[in-house]
């Protein structure tokens, strides 16, 4: 894994590349200011669903802690998750699905756009039809609701909902850095 130096390292502007992704903007985790970096879309995006076996234990349920989240449900049984937790890109091997609050996150600054509430983004590579842009559909977040239901950030309007975990829908990889 590479290692950002914090003392030499200043935080790009959205969208502009970073830490092997892209800059998405930053978060506080336990007290803690974080850099949120979204995945490569040609690397770091794929569609799959959250959970393929039925289960009664719910161990991905924070909503701010994606990591946490993807390394509770890193197996076989959780294709979303093993996805993101088995990449390696830009020599950075810490990817995971993104929790609740990171995907809001991602929606409130990526968000591609085409003139409707919320407005797009200002990242011109992930605007509407950019190489970098989310699709305008459903994306996994790694936080459960309950142990049939998982929640999604959507990309065409930044709402969030849940659903059967066996459903396929899009995934974007993220990672954090601490700053």
């Amino acid at each position: 894994m590479n290692h950002i130096d914090p003392t030499t390292t200043t935080l790009p502007a959205i969208g502009e590349p970073f830490g092997g992704g892209f800059c998405a903007g930053t978060f506080l985790l336990e007290g803690r200011l974080h850099a949120l970096i979204v995945a490569p879309k040609a690397e770091g995006e794929t569609e799959a669903a959250w959970r393929t076996s039925e289960e009664d234990r719910w161990p991905a349920r924070s909503l701010r802690d994606g990591l946490a989240n993807s390394e509770a449900i890193n197996d076989d049984s959780h294709p979303a998750a093993r996805f993101c937790r088995t990449l390696a890109i830009g020599g950075y091997d810490d990817w995971y699905l993104p929790s609740r609050h990171e995907a809001a996150l991602l929606a409130e600054t990526l968000m591609p756009g085409d003139g409707f509430v919320p407005e797009q983004t200002s990242a011109e590579a992930f605007q509407e039809g950019g190489p970098e842009a989310f699709e305008r559909r459903a994306y996994w977040t790694s936080t459960e609701l309950e142990s049939g239901s998982a929640w999604y950030q959507n990309f065409d309007y930044g709402h969030q909902y849940y659903s059967h975990k066996g459903w396929r829908c899009r995934v974007r990889a993220v990672r954090k850095y601490p700053l």
